[in-house]
């Protein structure tokens, strides 16, 4: 494969990549974001995005946010997406972040 052509492919995926994160996920405005201390409003916001984004990477649809609940008993949260028809977990395996479709 030429030097030109590889560039070009790449470009494309970046261009696509970028489409896809640029636009920001809605919080529906009957929400429901709880907080705690390990995890205030502020942060579980901030954690949209990214969230979204490890949503996304899956396969899984999540086209607007009706829900950000933390765990209670355990380091996690739960994404509710689309008028509250998906949900997703995200847990603390080991260091490292897993979300899981429920």
């Amino acid at each position: 494969m030429s030097i030109l052509k590889t560039a070009v492919i790449l470009a494309m995926g970046l261009m696509a990549a970028t489409a896809a994160t640029a636009q920001s996920v809605p919080i529906e405005s009957n929400a429901i974001i709880s907080d705690t201390n390990d995890f205030p409003k502020s942060k579980l916001l901030s954690l949209v995005e990214p969230g979204v984004g490890m949503i996304r990477a899956h396969g899984w649809r999540c086209d607007s946010i009706s829900a950000i609940r933390p765990f209670v008993f355990s380091r996690g949260f739960t994404f509710v997406c689309n008028n509250f028809n998906y949900e997703y977990d995200f847990s603390d395996k080991g260091g490292n972040w897993v979300v899981e479709l429920q």
